[in-house]
């Protein structure tokens, strides 16, 4: 039987101990910016809407205001929960650094002194400071803006079924060319 290989988050929050549910927070917090993020197109959606019922007399239109505050509001509200990802993510992201450093240091601690003498205690300690910061990044910065990326589009997906689907199936059309022609680009002899 297989055993079932462990993410590469799931080992780094084990470096973390208590501090691995600010990673799960920083990804929640992280969603929900991205859900947030796409209230503005509705509001811009509807004052597009609500200018193509009234023209030409465009005086009528008198939500156009409310919906252009209320996308302001919704576009800084996204800022702040990604904001309050990132703050978390960080917070687990410099525990696990910490920790990385201090067991790997402890195993170097237990290496024959004539490997470090053949490797030089430069060249390891480089090795420990670059290792654990590539970590930092990737909790701190790369996990966040992930889960952005897979949230967005199942958010997109949402709107479009809910306001109209015709649209909606419509509007995938190019992306599905988009990806094509981005993946044959890509993977193509060049």
């Amino acid at each position: 039987m297989k055993e079932k290989k462990e993410s590469t988050l799931s080992k780094l929050t084990h470096f973390a101990g208590n501090h691995k549910y600010y990673v799960y927070a920083s990804c929640i917090l992280a969603a929900i910016s991205a859900f947030i993020a796409l209230v503005p197109f509705y509001d811009m959606w509807r004052i597009l809407k609500e200018v193509l019922e009234v023209r030409p007399n465009f005086n009528e239109a008198i939500h156009i205001k409310s919906y252009g505050w209320h996308a302001v509001l919704f576009a800084l509200l996204a800022m702040v929960f990604y904001i309050a990802a990132l703050m978390c993510s960080h917070k687990a992201a410099f525990r696990v650094q910490a920790t990385m450093r201090t067991k790997m240091m402890e195993h170097i601690m237990k290496l024959p002194l004539g490997y470090i003498e053949s490797q030089g205690s430069g060249k390891i300690r480089k090795i420990v400071m670059e290792s654990s910061a590539a970590t930092e990044t990737f909790l701190a910065h790369n996990v966040p803006d992930k889960v952005v990326s897979k949230a967005t589009p199942i958010g997109l997906l949402i709107m479009m079924a809910i306001f109209d689907w015709h649209l909606g199936l419509m509007s995938l059309i190019p992306a599905i060319i988009a990806f094509v022609l981005m993946f044959t680009a890509m993977m193509g002899p060049k």
